[in-house]
């Protein structure tokens, strides 16, 4: 069975299209190994499990950090406070193209993967499995520690960075009145 849509289905432009109306999360994931911190920008995060407790991240199945958190067989999940643009633009550079030092610290936690210093939450993680998905690695984690913050996050939506605004009170329109139709309508005798 192919996964592809053939004749007439979408063009990469036509879903991209989609896909941006979608807002995202911004995450930066990062890894340990040897002496290095593998880490990248990443908006395909999710929360995937309570019981046992997983996340699922994809990301470019040639990316460094893919091999990386297999070889070490760990990775954390830093979600990213509205005003950390500066962060994910550093993360999302080649590493080798990347000022130093970077402009946030990291620390190791439990599992000795790296975490940001300062950001919105983080989950450190046990790999459990990379699936493949198209040009894309899924990593699913096990979460072995957390910390969550209050803040507004960073949020990617339509190929740019934005903030959310406090939440204004949703009104809700009443539904129209309904006319009874005629065979519901009382009759006079």
């Amino acid at each position: 069975m192919s996964l592809t849509t053939g004749h007439g289905g979408p063009t990469a432009a036509e879903y991209l299209a989609a896909a941006r109306t979608f807002p995202t999360g911004v995450t930066v994931v990062a890894t340990r190994y040897r002496d290095g911190t593998p880490a990248k920008t990443v908006s395909a995060f999710a929360s995937l499990s309570l019981d046992p407790l997983l996340i699922a991240v994809a990301i470019g199945r040639h990316s460094p950090l893919v091999w990386a958190a297999r070889a070490s067989g760990v990775l954390s999940v830093n979600v990213l406070r509205h005003d950390q643009q500066e962060v994910a633009d550093y993360y999302a550079a080649p590493e080798r193209g990347r000022a130093q030092p970077p402009p946030v610290g990291l620390v190791r936690e439990r599992t000795g993967a790296p975490v940001l210093d300062d950001c919105l939450s983080w989950f450190d993680c046990r790999l459990v499995t990379v699936t493949p998905g198209g040009d894309h690695a899924l990593l699913i984690g096990q979460v072995v520690g957390v910390r969550g913050g209050s803040g507004t996050p960073l949020v990617h939506h339509a190929g740019r960075y934005r903030g959310l605004s406090p939440a204004a009170p949703l009104h809700r329109t009443p539904p129209p009145r309904q006319t009874p139709l005629p065979h519901q309508q009382g009759t006079s005798a």
